[in-house]
């Protein structure tokens, strides 16, 4: 993510995280392997992605301006922390019973 990337440009990388999120939430809704806590912190990431959405502006100007790095701060955060809570529970619950 850049400095230069437009609320529009961001907004579309956040619906595509949502989507991501959305589809592990479902999917790991129906693995027994997945302990409940783990399920819950997807659960809690569909609700921090759907916050950071709603914190842009419907367009650009003096709020984005103001409110861009910790926006864009804010959804890095999500993401890394998205792939490594993934990763965690593929690599311990779901590969070690295939």
């Amino acid at each position: 993510m850049t400095i230069k990337e437009t609320v529009a440009e961001l907004r579309e990388k956040m619906e595509e995280l949502q989507h991501r999120v959305a589809a592990k939430a479902a999917e790991f809704r129906t693995d027994e392997r997945v302990p409940a806590e783990h399920r819950a912190r997807i659960d809690s990431m569909q609700a921090q992605a759907g916050a950071v959405k709603e914190r842009l502006p419907g367009e650009e100007g003096s709020a984005w301006d103001a409110i861009k790095e910790e926006v864009k701060r804010d959804m890095d955060a999500l993401a890394r922390d998205f792939e490594h809570t993934v990763s965690y529970i593929d690599n311990h619950y779901r590969e070690q019973d295939k």
